[in-house]
């Protein structure tokens, strides 16, 4: 059975990527980016409710909003139903949404117009009433971190109104999605011991009583893919010791991560034969394609 323990300090974790700058792809259509994606979570604030978090922010499923200095709220619009509103602080409005980890698809649908939307690599679209659209989408092959919707004209400036935040993984034809293990600030991989829901180093054989078979189990932390129980059977990870020798992984376990939807969670079991192997990479294999590699220590 898998844990779903995720502690507090995820939130600051971040997934390594190549650094080169490539431009994303604009959709004004939602259809049109829902088929260059994949792997789509949506944020209907019909069904949330505010969850601040005490520093300013708004937090749903993982995503952060932060408003300028106004704040934020969630109202009912048209027909009862409920959109997000973030208001101008003295003739200026800027909405900042931090995306989770692997993320490379991102799309909104916006009412109040002119305003102009922005993400993190650059690419901007300003919406106008005359252009028949109320969604704008963005896909790229590098991270989208952000995504800012601001506007410092005209007078006087309308607020934002925002409603069904999309976000997801770039669709790359057919092939499968690829997996991305989550890393810490120093790089290394984010693991817990699948009982004690403590971080590395491991020991193998467990060092406590409550495993019946005193093996050592610990869980990965994935995105870029949905995972289920079903799934199980066409996941498998690997270790890399510092000889470049391989050892396998067993997955016992796939499901998706408690409280945050775009997060899956992967449990395998450490082998005896890397009982004082030290720093090992390990990766996660779904559906044949191969994530990142990152460090764990097993003592």
């Amino acid at each position: 059975m898998v844990k779903r323990f995720l502690p507090p300090a995820i939130v600051v974790l971040v997934c390594c990527v190549a650094a080169s700058r490539a431009d994303a792809a604009v959709f004004r259509d939602r259809a049109s980016f829902n088929a260059a994606s994949q792997n789509l979570n949506h944020i209907d604030f019909n069904a949330t409710p505010n969850v601040p978090d005490g520093l300013g922010f708004l937090e749903i499923d993982g995503v952060f909003f932060h408003n300028l200095g106004a704040g934020e709220e969630i109202v009912t619009g048209q027909n009862g139903n409920k959109l997000l509103f973030a208001r101008t602080l003295i003739e200026f409005v800027r909405l900042t949404i931090f995306l989770p980890p692997g993320t490379t698809a991102v799309g909104c649908d916006q009412f109040n117009m002119p305003m102009i939307l922005s993400i993190s690599s650059g690419e901007s679209v300003t919406m106008n009433a005359s252009d028949n659209s109320t969604f704008v989408g963005f896909v790229s092959d590098q991270p989208i971190q952000s995504l800012v919707i601001t506007l410092d004209f005209p007078e006087p400036t309308p607020s934002v109104l925002m409603d069904n935040l999309s976000f997801g993984q770039r669709r790359a034809g057919n092939e499968p999605p690829v997996p991305q293990l989550l890393l810490t600030n120093t790089g290394r991989a984010v693991a817990l011991e699948s009982v004690m829901t403590t971080n590395e180093p491991f020991r193998v054989p467990a060092s406590h009583p409550i495993a019946a078979d005193g093996r050592t189990r610990i869980t990965l932390f994935v995105v870029g893919v949905l995972l289920g129980p079903a799934d199980l059977q066409f996941v498998t990870a690997q270790a890399e010791d510092s000889q470049q020798r391989l050892f396998d992984l067993p997955v016992e376990a796939t499901a998706r991560a408690k409280s945050l939807s775009w997060m899956s969670e992967v449990m395998v079991r450490l082998p005896d034969t890397l009982t004082g192997a030290g720093n090992v990479n390990v990766s996660v294999t779904v559906r044949g394609a191969v994530s990142n590699k990152a460090p764990i220590l097993i003592n």
